[in-house]
């Protein structure tokens, strides 16, 4: 991921440069119109969960118009899973071979052109890669986030200025051109669809766990994928959150994760010890996208870092408690029925920020801002998620507050 970003930081201002030409000639002549919609949305299952009221705007918008998303590749499955797009065009970065990338990318724009769309949508929020696209697929009009510190290379026809003080989602709706003044609830998402296949899959990995079935389910989600690792509540603390829920509540308690996390998941297992194995299963690298869902769905609680599961969770309606550190609640909380952001920054939190591609700066040199949420705190929130459980129909839209703060989060 590192090597990507600096790719983008480099090679992207020398693209700018290049199309500046191009750019200007593209004032005085504009490629006609179709009839097609693409979105631009590279990283994080997370956003992509986060798009679905700029969805509902761009029907509106331009009605009777197929709506295309282009995405990685391996965010394609879930994409298609929201129900979301007419259509998933993907992009396959994960190579070493510089050349191959670029073989990649020089055929997907010739697929791309031939659509000839409408309006290009860019939801990356500053990175130069996804401007370049936007450019280069041709479309007459094109929209994509703005920011007087960071240079896109004027190459988007409209900006939208990105608001730090409202959640991402809101955000994405106003890109869409759906701003309209109002906060957005879990109510205005959408969740990945599941089927029988994921049912059997889940079922089958529970029997060759150790689970023995009593109990309330916990999923513990102690990653953070690898945009940015910073966000990872400490190992030991999972651990020993684990070790109380299991003890004072009887929980059983899922330890999820992609197979690339597999290990880091593995040293929360590790550090519970045999004493615990019939209450513990480690799932990370055992669940298809469709099994995660299953699982997210049948959970009596969710605690995970700030990442995509979160999200996910949050939209299928579990109780879901996220902590966070390095970056805020303000733009990222949960929204879900039943969920809840904890967060006791620091004065230096947050140092994570969209306009720097999520590159952490820590200014005391380790995550205090994550070492402010001990054990009990944790403990205490998700107690109290599972005694309130899943209130789907009842709950207040806005449980998506801080705990640590008292004020709500006009928006998120």
């Amino acid at each position: 991921m590192r090597r990507l970003q600096q790719a983008d930081k480099i090679l992207g201002t020398l693209a700018f440069l290049v199309l500046q030409p191009l750019r200007l000639v593209r004032k005085l002549w504009k490629p006609k119109p179709g009839n097609t919609v693409l979105m631009i949305k590279f990283w994080g299952i997370g956003s992509i969960q986060l798009l679905g009221p700029a969805v509902q705007s761009l029907r509106q918008r331009h009605p009777g118009c197929p709506i295309h998303i282009l995405t990685l590749v391996e965010n394609a499955e879930f994409a298609r899973r929201l129900g979301l797009f007419d259509k998933v065009t993907t992009l396959d970065v994960a190579d070493s071979s510089w050349l191959r990338i670029l073989q990649r990318i020089f055929k997907l724009l010739v697929e791309l052109r031939r659509n000839r769309f409408r309006a290009v949508y860019d939801f990356e929020f500053f990175t130069r890669f996804s401007a370049v696209m936007t450019f280069l697929v041709r479309s007459p009009e094109s929209t994509g986030f703005s920011s007087p510190h960071v240079w896109r290379g004027w190459l988007h026809s409209h900006n939208f200025p990105f608001n730090r003080y409202w959640h991402v989602a809101r955000n994405f709706r106003g890109l869409a051109g759906g701003e309209n003044g109002h906060v957005l609830t879990w109510r205005d998402l959408s969740s990945a669809q599941t089927n029988e296949a994921d049912e059997r899959e889940l079922q089958s990995v529970f029997s060759e766990s150790s689970l023995d079935g009593g109990g309330p389910l916990v999923v513990l989600n102690p990653n953070a994928g690898s945009l940015s690792l910073e966000r990872r509540w400490p190992p030991d603390h999972f651990a020993e959150l684990a070790r109380r829920l299991i003890r004072e509540e009887g929980a059983q308690v899922a330890l999820i994760g992609s197979a690339g996390e597999a290990e880091w998941t593995g040293q929360v297992a590790a550090m519970l010890g045999p004493q615990h194995g019939d209450q513990v299963a480690n799932l990370a690298g055992k669940l298809s996208l469709g099994g995660l869902g299953v699982l997210l769905q049948r959970a009596d609680v969710v605690v995970s870092n700030d990442s995509g599961p979160m999200h996910l969770a949050a939209a299928y309606g579990a109780p879901t408690l996220g902590l966070f550190g390095p970056e805020t609640p303000v733009m990222y909380a949960p929204l879900g029925s039943s969920a809840r952001a904890l967060y006791r920054p620091p004065a230096c939190s947050p140092c994570i920020n969209v306009h720097e591609n999520k590159v952490a700066n820590c200014f005391r040199g380790k995550p205090e801002c994550l070492l402010n949420l001990t054990v009990e705190d944790v403990l205490a929130e998700t107690r109290a998620l599972l005694a309130r459980g899943r209130l789907r129909s009842t709950a207040d839209p806005m449980q998506t507050l801080p705990v640590a703060q008292s004020a709500k989060l006009s928006g998120s």
